[in-house]
């Protein structure tokens, strides 16, 4: 150990340095409380893909030799841990293997389990056995989406999913959800549940906008199967003068070729965090165009508060968290009704309601729900 405070094991599916800061960010101010913060990035539930196999031989090498395989310690203030397993985890055998493996790990990473915090965001099967046999002091399952529904956990993976949250969460003293869709889903599981919802930066900001040539309209963000493809075309082919610019790293189910024919849509790289507030600034409307699917119901997009805290504003497909900024989100639910929608909100803009929309942003701030977090842990475990 290298720091001083009580350890904190920091599980997350993503990585430091990840397009979406929300996970480093929430260890960073836990290791600013004092926590003595370890961030593991996890290895989910299934098997790797046989592209990624080169580097996990490497981790997995590093690992039985004795190197760390991971980031440098002392990432933003954050001790760092590679962990893995090795595959077919499918098979008991082996699966008895990596459980036993990553027990060793994580005794590795933390010393002591009996006085660590454990805050986990995925219930990675052989994971959530290790820690049954390692009791940590207080162990937090933070649920940051609705993942049993997303296409990623299917076929034979689905119940060893299934299987492991339920296993987590009956050993969890909390469960941490952004959205109350989520909430509902744990609560009757019998573990505390408690609301933590995402936040937003104000950063800098010019109430009057720039003139413009051409409507521009933007989404910034995860690009994969949760976007609407056939919205997206409709509302590029319906009005060929718009600028349509998708923003972000391309995932599982997003086919860019199904929009390459189109010359007013680019599909573009993503930028860093600090570049979405003056992005957002440069869209006529920020255009949150999701498929109607059982995992956007249970979403609780933090997009929607970044397009606000910029002034802009904002056409969405509604779903319960959305709901909650009616007064300053205009909802669709067809290709039509985003054109109508997109153009009803550009022709009602107004200096006033982007003010409006940054004032809503800012009651929905990183600072609040950091702080929240922290109460959670200080309330459940005094230190």
């Amino acid at each position: 150990m290298t720091g001083a405070g009580r350890p904190l094991f920091f599980y997350s599916a993503w990585p430091l340095g990840y397009h979406n800061v929300e996970a480093e960010r929430k260890a960073v101010r836990l290791a600013e409380e004092g926590y003595d913060v370890v961030y593991a990035t996890g290895v989910g539930t299934r098997n790797p893909r046989l592209s990624r196999l080169p580097k996990l031989i490497d981790r997995v090498g590093r690992k039985l030799t004795g190197g760390s395989g991971g980031a440098p310690a002392g990432v933003n203030g954050l001790r760092t841990a590679a962990v893995a397993v090795a595959p077919p985890r499918q098979v008991a055998s082996v699966r008895r293997l990596n459980e036993r493996w990553l027990e060793r790990q994580l005794r590795g990473a933390i010393e002591p389990w009996a006085d660590a915090v454990a805050w986990i965001r995925w219930p990675t099967q052989e994971l959530v056995t290790a820690l049954g046999r390692l009791r940590p002091a207080l162990l937090v399952y933070e649920s940051v989406d609705a993942n049993h529904l997303s296409p990623g956990i299917e076929g034979r993976w689905r119940p060893i999913f299934e299987e492991a949250e339920r296993a987590l969460v009956g050993l969890a003293d909390l469960v941490v959800v952004p959205g109350a869709v989520l909430a509902e889903r744990y609560r009757p599981w019998g573990t505390p549940v408690s609301v933590l919802p995402h936040g937003v930066d104000l950063g800098p900001w010019r109430p009057e906008r720039e003139p413009r040539q051409q409507v521009t309209l933007g989404f910034i963000g995860t690009l994969d199967y949760r976007l609407d493809l056939p919205a997206l075309r409709h509302i590029a082919q319906a009005r060929p003068a718009w600028r349509l610019r998708l923003i972000g790293p391309v995932q599982e189910g997003f086919v860019a070729a199904a929009l390459a024919d189109l010359p007013n849509v680019s599909v573009e790289a993503p930028v860093p965090p600090t570049a979405v507030a003056g992005l957002s600034m440069r869209f006529d409307v920020g255009l949150l165009a999701y498929r109607d699917h059982p995992h956007f119901t249970s979403m609780a997009p933090v997009k929607a508060l970044e397009l606000l805290s910029a002034g802009t504003p904002v056409v969405a497909r509604r779903n319960p968290a959305l709901a909650e900024l009616a007064p300053f989100v205009r909802f669709a639910a067809t290709p039509a009704e985003y054109v109508s929608q997109i153009e009803a909100a550009m022709a009602e803009d107004s200096a006033t309601l982007a003010e409006a929309r940054r004032t809503e942003a800012g009651r929905h701030t990183w600072g609040g729900t950091l702080d929240a977090m922290c109460r959670l842990l200080e309330d459940r475990f005094p230190r």
